[in-house]
């Protein structure tokens, strides 16, 4: 239909936007000789016809953005864009959240016993208690960088014995580690928690995705390039080497948006013995390799095995699940759709669903507080007495 191909991600539109642009410039070179009079009709003209022009460019260029970036679904997310937050709706599939995150019988590697003396932090930190460190991955061989937030008080002597449950955040493709502190403020979220005494400070971890820089790894293990087992077993077992993290399932969480909302399902999903819960902001379920990168075809061992689509079909682990999509979000709806049809327990999934919202931190940022909300009714993150 009309409408469809009007779309505000259509290329009709953006077609039909930029030809308007092509031919507002022409005409002004065309007609410029004839509006060069001083007189107030051809100065009029002449800003009539340089203002036009401008803001015919800036909406191509915004235009051809918002198809990259995926800032706004439609028109009706375009129109909500001044709103709070688009209306949604809020369900529940599967288990019950505390349980599938509390269960301790769960096959997998579980995380080590840390040593008797942590190494010391490094004398020099970021703003708030951030770190920068970088971890070799001695099983992975595999060597990156991961940020660290650590919670107010980590350093205070009185709180020497006190452990911390771990968020493992992942940014969207292109990205950076310190996303989630930085665009998404998750740090301020969960400070603010934990000063309301509902949640219990908790260390955030933030590595590198693109090792190499640049490359769209889906975070998984390919031929060279073992970055889910660095992602999975080498950076969460610095931690306990490092940090005086708390060893359990249920105080161990993923968080990932996007490209990163793919690999903190599968982090989660595929290593339930050490991640009992994650939040997921426009993700999706199977890998999405670019043309530049492409380890192995979806019909492979490799493939199937990255399929969550199945697993949560076949062998649903005991994993509680945070996750917002939307019917307009081209690039997560799809795959969230055929993976919440799977569901059954033990695997809990609580669903926030937008009918018109883009896929965008412009929208994932304000939704962050209820993420962590949902979060600590997990007992490794509730706030202790």
């Amino acid at each position: 239909t009309l409408r469809r191909r009007m779309d505000l991600t259509g290329g009709a539109f953006l077609t039909l936007v930029a030809g308007l642009a092509i031919a507002a410039a022409a005409l002004t070179v065309v007609f410029w000789p004839r509006l060069s009079a001083q007189r107030p009709l051809p100065v009029l003209g002449r800003i009539g016809a340089l203002l036009g022009l401008n803001l015919l460019v800036l909406a191509t260029v915004g235009l051809v953005a918002n198809d990259v970036f995926g800032f706004f679904a439609d028109w009706t997310d375009l129109g909500g864009a001044f709103a709070t937050t688009p209306p949604a709706a809020h369900t529940t599939q599967g288990g019950e959240t505390a349980n599938a995150a509390a269960q301790t019988r769960v096959l997998g590697s579980a995380l080590p016993r840390p040593p008797r003396h942590l190494p010391p932090l490094p004398k020099e930190a970021a703003a708030d208690h951030v770190y920068t460190f970088t971890v070799s991955g001695p099983v992975s061989h595999v060597t990156g960088k991961v940020v660290v937030r650590l919670p107010p008080g980590y350093g205070d002597p009185k709180q020497a014995g006190r452990r911390y449950p771990v968020i493992e955040t992942f940014h969207g493709y292109p990205g950076r580690p310190s996303q989630w502190l930085t665009a998404m403020a998750l740090g301020e979220v969960l400070d603010e928690e934990a000063a309301l005494h509902r949640m219990a400070p908790t260390i955030v971890l933030a590595p590198q995705l693109e090792i190499p820089p640049g490359r769209d790894t889906e975070c998984v293990d390919a031929s060279g390039d073992a970055m889910e087992t660095w992602l999975t077993t080498d950076v969460p077992d610095w931690a306990a080497r490092t940090l005086r993290v708390r060893l359990d399932r249920a105080s161990w969480a993923t968080a990932g948006l996007s490209a990163g909302g793919w690999c903190a399902a599968m982090a989660a999903l595929l290593h339930p013995a050490r991640y009992g819960s994650t939040m997921i902001f426009g993700g999706y379920f199977r890998p999405s390799f670019g043309s530049g990168y492409v380890p192995f075809p979806p019909d492979s061992p490799e493939g199937r095995r990255y399929d969550l689509v199945d697993l949560a079909r076949r062998y649903p682990p005991p994993v509680a699940i945070w996750m917002e999509t939307s019917h307009s979000d081209k690039i997560s709806y799809t795959s969230s759709t055929a993976f919440l049809k799977a569901v059954r327990p033990p695997l809990s999934v609580r669903l926030l669903e937008f009918a018109h919202a883009g896929h965008s931190i412009l929208l994932w940022a304000p939704l962050v507080p209820q993420a962590v909300q949902w979060l600590e009714t997990i007992g490794g993150f509730r706030a202790g007495p």
